[in-house]
């Protein structure tokens, strides 16, 4: 079933076939955020990763049990509008919040810990998903 959220969002059912449904990303983390331009100026676009897990409400020694961990890469093309503040260490979020902005998609990423930030642009698309076994990251 496709939400508000992520119905603008190119390629979003590669995060809804790994999770099972769109997650609000709470407690994940920006790894990276890139920024980029074109050398004749004409289109900026950034690259967003991200390092998401499910929670469950299970607990083992004081701490809950996390499964479907992986990276997700998100690309904003065309960006008109960006604004970071807070880039640390950790980098947790309570939630991307993502929408329309007349003709821009948009996504908030609403800190927890670290960076919070803003993304305005024409185009928003995850690029990728890898799983991650153990410590080792799995393309498929």
């Amino acid at each position: 079933m496709e939400s508000e959220e992520q119905k603008d969002i190119e390629n979003a059912q590669v995060i809804i076939d790994h999770f099972g449904y769109w997650p609000s990303f709470e407690d994940s983390e920006v790894i990276s955020i890139k920024l980029e331009r074109t050398l004749d100026k004409s289109s900026a676009s950034v690259h967003l990763r991200l390092y998401s897990f499910e929670m469950s409400d299970e607990v083992l020694n004081d701490d809950y049990l996390i499964s479907k961990h992986c990276f997700i890469d998100f690309e904003f093309a065309e960006v008109a509008n960006t604004e970071f503040d807070g880039f640390n260490h950790q980098n947790s979020v309570v939630a991307l919040e993502f929408g329309k902005q007349d003709e821009n998609s948009f996504c908030h990423i609403v800190s927890a810990h670290g960076v919070d930030g803003y993304l305005e642009a024409k185009q928003i698309r995850v690029i990728g998903l890898e799983k991650i076994i153990g410590n080792n990251p799995v393309k498929e």
